[in-house]
């Protein structure tokens, strides 16, 4: 919270509004440089385009003016051109002013503002509106002014020649490569009329010089230029090898972002570029925020398709699995009536009465676990004990009373019941319920 408030003191609402119009400025031209598909130059009475070295005469005439004839003799240059292709134009120096700037100031917002606010007194033979171009990344250097009102007469005679003007910049800087422009540089541009020196550091032009050619052939002249041009520290020098030098240079000219300057139809084109590219980043943020909002639901919908789908793989795999579970059901229902039957062992209980009652065993009746027994022993209560002590009997009770016999020397007369351990037919039933015919 504390860094906010301090962030929020530190830049006034004015700041940030100059802030946002100058990000929205930078992504517009960005927008329109981007557009740029051809280069022309103009070379003392010459239009020529840079990637082929054809070239047009610029002749004046009643019926032209001189920004007329150019834009004609651009589409001569340009014929199969499509309209929203830009077309970057190289203007002599001579067409521009300079002026060097020292300022104890940082930013692009606040460095325009100062220069242009000081415009009508570091230049005071222009009283109509001019248009600023310098890096602004050292407060310190050379601005370029061009003026507004000829930026737009020219775009409009493009335009209506079907061919859009995206930039203007001065011609020295096609003296240079890409790669060479991340070095310290002298540029001498050099015409009929007039010649340019350009110191270029990092970046930045940090002095200009020019002088006509006239000028030149005055000793006193040439000799205060010599000694002007020279204070500035060594750097590559590179001078321009004249008409012969524009017409081999069979590229398109890479623009400096920071020397451009745009006519304001091309300002409008630009921001219109940048609102569309807003309107569909905006459409795909939207999208993806959709998207993101119905993923779980996407997630368990896929999930669950998944699912029944490893479902019905697992159902055709186990198919003849099933088959067979089915046929031994069938199996148990038609044989598990008998199959299920409790065991008795009949045999083997008689074996393990007689044990007990001496052979004196008068009858046997079994029904489901159920023995009854009647017979002769001496003492039937310990025969019952003696029954009741096996883990093969349970619920062993006496029947009847025992009475006395006709035959004395085989015993008491008894009758005893019980269960047969193991044996449950009441579960069986509840299995196999009987079926009434």
């Amino acid at each position: 919270m504390k860094a906010l408030r301090a962030l929020l003191n530190k830049y006034s609402p004015a700041d940030a509004i100059a802030s946002g119009k100058a990000l929205l400025a930078h992504s517009a031209h960005q927008d329109i440089l981007a557009t740029i598909k051809a280069s022309l130059l103009i070379f003392d009475d010459y239009l020529l385009n840079t990637s082929n070295g054809e070239y047009r005469n610029l002749v004046s005439n009643e019926e032209q003016s001189r920004v007329e004839v150019i834009a004609a003799m651009a589409r001569q240059l340009l014929p199969n051109f499509a309209s929203n292709d830009g077309v970057l134009l190289l203007l002599p120096p001579a067409d521009f002013v300079s002026t060097r700037y020292q300022l104890a100031l940082n930013g692009e917002g606040l460095l325009r503002s100062a220069l242009q606010l000081q415009a009508h007194a570091l230049i005071p033979a222009y009283e109509e509106q001019l248009s600023l171009a310098l890096n602004a990344k050292y407060n310190e250097g050379v601005a370029f002014w061009y003026p507004t009102r000829q930026a737009s007469e020219l775009f409009i005679a493009l335009q209506s020649q079907g061919l859009f003007l995206a930039a203007l910049m001065p011609r020295t800087w096609a003296l240079t490569t890409d790669a060479q422009r991340e070095q310290d540089l002298l540029l001498i541009d050099e015409d009929s009329k007039y010649q340019t020196q350009l110191e270029f550091r990092q970046g930045a032009a940090r002095s200009h010089w020019m002088i006509s050619q006239r000028d030149l052939q005055q000793p006193v002249f040439a000799e205060q230029w010599q000694h002007d041009t020279n204070k500035v520290a060594p750097a590559l020098r590179i001078h321009s090898q004249g008409w012969e030098g524009w017409c081999a240079l069979r590229q398109i000219v890479t623009p400096l972002p920071d020397y451009c300057f745009f006519p304001q139809g091309a300002e409008l084109f630009g921001r219109k570029l940048w609102q569309d590219k807003q309107k569909h980043v905006a459409k795909w943020a939207a999208g993806v925020a959709l998207a993101l909002l119905f993923l779980p639901f996407l997630s368990n919908w896929l999930q669950l398709t998944y699912l029944n789908y490893r479902v019905a793989a697992l159902r055709n795999e186990s198919a003849v699995a099933r088959q067979s579970q089915a046929a031994v059901y069938a199996m148990d229902d038609e044989w598990g009536v008998i199959a299920s039957y409790p065991k008795q062992n009949v045999g083997q209980l008689l074996l393990m009465l007689n044990q007990h009652i001496n052979n004196s065993l008068s009858t046997f009746a079994l029904d489901k676990g159920v023995v009854d027994l009647t017979g002769y022993a001496e003492d039937p209560a310990l025969l019952v004990e003696q029954l009741a002590e096996r883990e093969e009997f349970f619920n062993v009770t006496q029947s009847r009373s025992s009475a006395g016999s006709e035959d004395n020397e085989r015993g008491v007369r008894f009758g005893i019941r019980f269960n047969v351990s193991g044996v449950d037919f009441a579960g069986y039933e509840k299995q196999y319920p009987p079926v009434e015919q």
